[in-house]
């Protein structure tokens, strides 16, 4: 009935060329029926349909503006600006997916049953490196769609007619003429607002004037945020800084009561990107019986020195005066750290336990660093982290990093801030890809004494780690990759694990 009724709107859409009031009619029917289906239908609708519902939708609101110039105006400037950020964030969405950039996506789609099926798929199908350059192509220029703008005239309509092209090559390849209607009908507002550039007042210029200042005053709320959590790190209460080197190291160190005596030197290892708060509930529990201590690995936080993990850890474990065994407890790529010292002078003979919380598998971090797609994924999310920290979005949207951390508001507060930091965002692309990882596994397995604490999310992986260094193995049930440490009754589940480790022994 609703498909019924949405042909019959469309004709009358089509008849009423020149009649306003009945054009506008037409449409809010039509708006409407896509409402209807979309509630009725809960698998979602594809871009044609919701851009045909843009369409109509804003064109039954701006018929309630008398001035009908006016509204006439603003209809055409919003379904134009709906087009060109369509086509944009479309485009970056894409940049983000590693099957686009690394070219594979349309031939991914043409193997599927819903849209492989057509004659012109088959084709393609048999040129795999015209579909990798296609593929590749449409992410360049539905990025690059909003340049349209700046271009002459003449030079703006032979681009839109190359867009009309590709929605012509959609529909002949995929069998979707949905997307050639449905986008072909706000190209005319995008002529439209290219013949009258240079108006002074326009809603296009409100918009982005608008969305430009909300996105300059968020960077600056998150930059002056940063800052005053790195204050509070060089402040009396915050980390110690010890100078090495080149530069500094960036250390806490957590002690039992006086009066109490530590019964072993505990070293937390941070995870990629991780501040050494991340480890606030384990440490805090620890400390009641034990010296513990963080440090930033070079490059991050306060930490300027561009010496090796070893020579920072022996450094600061010199500076505290920590004699004796150590115990080494690390977190996700923090393992690979430990192994590059492990064995080494100063440390040869004096770790005799290890505690390795989700670690990274030494193996599995080859093969991401050399597949090409698993490598775009990293480096894509590392970029989207980059870009939510200098536009401070971060500070506004639902991320990873509060959604799996639950300390006290002040350390939440320095923990957030520091992953979100466009110094350590960066610096943790850089680890990533220089972190050896020859000989990780046979030095880790030299411990006398190695316990796995796996995560939930990744129990299966760590049970194969926990194989190759003759490791126990405990599960934290519940957990994710970040919350078995983030949040508290997960941290007290690893503590616990340490702690009966340790007594064993």
């Amino acid at each position: 009935m609703l498909a019924g009724v949405t042909l019959a709107a469309s004709a009358g859409l089509v008849l009423a060329r020149g009649n306003r009031k009945a054009q506008i009619a037409a449409a809010a029917v039509i708006g409407t029926c896509n409402r209807l289906s979309e509630i009725r239908t809960p698998y979602g609708r594809d871009g044609a349909d919701q851009m045909t519902a843009v369409i109509t939708q804003y064109r039954a609101l701006t018929a309630l503006i008398p001035d009908q110039r006016l509204s006439d105006d603003l209809f055409l400037r919003a379904v134009n600006f709906q087009a060109g950020l369509s086509y944009a964030v479309s485009g970056i969405s894409k940049a983000f997916g590693s099957s686009w950039v690394q070219g594979d996506a349309l031939l991914e789609v043409l193997q599927t049953e819903a849209y492989g099926r057509g004659p012109a798929a088959a084709i393609l199908r048999r040129y795999p490196r015209l579909c990798r350059a296609l593929t590749v192509g449409t992410v360049v220029w539905e990025t690059a769609f909003p340049l349209v703008y700046l271009l002459p005239r003449r030079q703006a309509s032979y681009a839109l007619t190359a867009v009309k092209g590709f929605h012509v090559g959609v529909a002949t390849a995929m069998e979707l003429p949905r997307f050639v209607w449905g986008f072909f009908g706000s190209h005319g507002a995008v002529g439209y607002v290219l013949d009258t550039r240079g108006a002074p007042r326009t809603f296009e210029k409100a918009v982005l004037g608008i969305a430009g200042g909300a996105v300059l005053t968020s960077a600056l709320i998150a930059r002056e945020k940063r800052r005053v959590a790195e204050q509070r790190r060089l402040g009396p209460k915050g980390a110690a800084r010890l100078r090495h080197g080149d530069g500094e190291v960036e250390y806490r160190v957590d002690r039992p009561e006086e009066g109490t005596p530590s019964r072993a030197v505990i070293v937390l290892e941070c995870g990629l990107g991780q501040s050494f708060e991340s480890w606030e509930w384990v440490a805090a529990s620890l400390a009641e019986q034990h010296t513990v201590i963080r440090y930033h690995r070079s490059g991050y936080g306060l930490t300027t020195s561009r010496a090796a993990d070893g020579e920072l850890l022996a450094a600061v474990l010199d500076e505290v005066g920590a004699e004796g065994r150590i115990v080494v407890a690390t977190h996700s790529i923090g393992s690979l750290s430990a192994a590059s010292y492990l064995g080494e002078e100063p440390f040869a003979g004096r770790v005799d336990r290890l505690i390795v919380v989700d670690g990274t598998d030494p193996v599995l971090l080859d093969e991401d660093r050399t597949d090409r797609r698993r490598l775009g994924r990293f480096l894509q999310a590392q970029v989207y982290t980059l870009v939510a920290a200098l536009t401070g979005i971060y500070e506004w949207a639902p991320n990873a990093v509060e959604r799996q951390a639950g300390y006290t508001p002040d350390v939440q507060y320095s923990h957030v801030q520091f992953v979100f930091s466009p110094r350590n965002v960066v610096n943790s692309v850089r680890e990533y890809r220089r972190m050896r990882t020859e000989g990780a596994v046979e030095r880790l397995a030299a411990v006398d004494s190695v316990l796995v604490v796996a995560s939930d999310e990744y129990a299966d992986q760590q049970a194969v780690l926990a194989e190759k260094l003759g490791a126990k193995f405990e599960v934290v049930r519940g957990s994710a990759h970040r919350s078995i440490i983030g949040y508290r009754e997960h941290a007290e589940q690893v503590e616990g694990a340490i702690r009966r480790f340790m007594d064993a022994y």
